[in-house]
């Protein structure tokens, strides 16, 4: 199944927020449209704007409805199949082909009709909240009192006088193991050389 030609459709849709008085003024004025006619591609069934036209041609209806605030439907034709081929036998099978699963060409429509739609929120009155000057005091209440906390056992030496060493906690050292009955066998150092 091959997509070479597409189809637009208009059913009435129209982005969500805009006026459809307006809309409809301007979707009159593209086509030159007033009255029964104008209504009939309002009327919520879809009306064919274009057919079998290139997907280039159909964005461009795509970009003229959106920008006038309306929203239209780009439908793929599907082209007839070939001729069944003649019921000789074939030597070499073809190659399996991938499934064609209907999409638009690379780089052509557009996605501003898959947007999530967002609703602004209210921006909170601030109005009653001022700056005071830089310097100005913020938090009045009372410091904490100091706590009393007892140095009188501590004592500081004069500058460059003692070492580390004072403070170093004293470790006993391993004794030596005894290794009085051990002996060198001079017979294998020679047998190396």
């Amino acid at each position: 199944m091959s997509f070479d030609t597409y189809d637009v459709y208009f059913a009435g849709r129209i982005i969500e927020g805009k006026d459809p008085a307006e809309i409809r003024s301007k979707v009159g004025a593209l086509f030159k449209l007033e009255g029964e006619k104008l209504e009939r591609l309002f009327s919520g069934q879809p009306v064919a704007i274009k057919k079998g036209i290139d997907m280039d041609q159909a964005v461009k209806y795509r970009v003229a409805f959106r920008d006038a605030g309306a929203l239209v439907e780009i439908r793929p034709v599907e082209q007839p199949r070939q001729a069944a081929p003649s019921t000789k036998p074939q030597t070499a099978t073809a190659p399996p082909t991938a499934p064609d699963y209907g999409l638009s060409p690379a780089n052509s429509g557009s996605l501003i009709d898959c947007a999530v739609k967002v609703k602004p929120q209210a921006i909170p009155d601030i109005s009653a909240i001022h700056l005071d000057a830089p310097g100005t005091l913020i938090d009045e209440t009372e410091p904490p009192p100091p706590a009393n906390i007892n140095t009188g056992e501590l004592s500081v030496s004069q500058p460059r006088e003692g070492s580390l060493e004072d403070c170093q906690i004293p470790t006993s050292a391993a004794p030596l193991p005894d290794i009085s009955h051990l002996k060198i066998d001079e017979s294998a150092k020679n047998d190396h050389k």
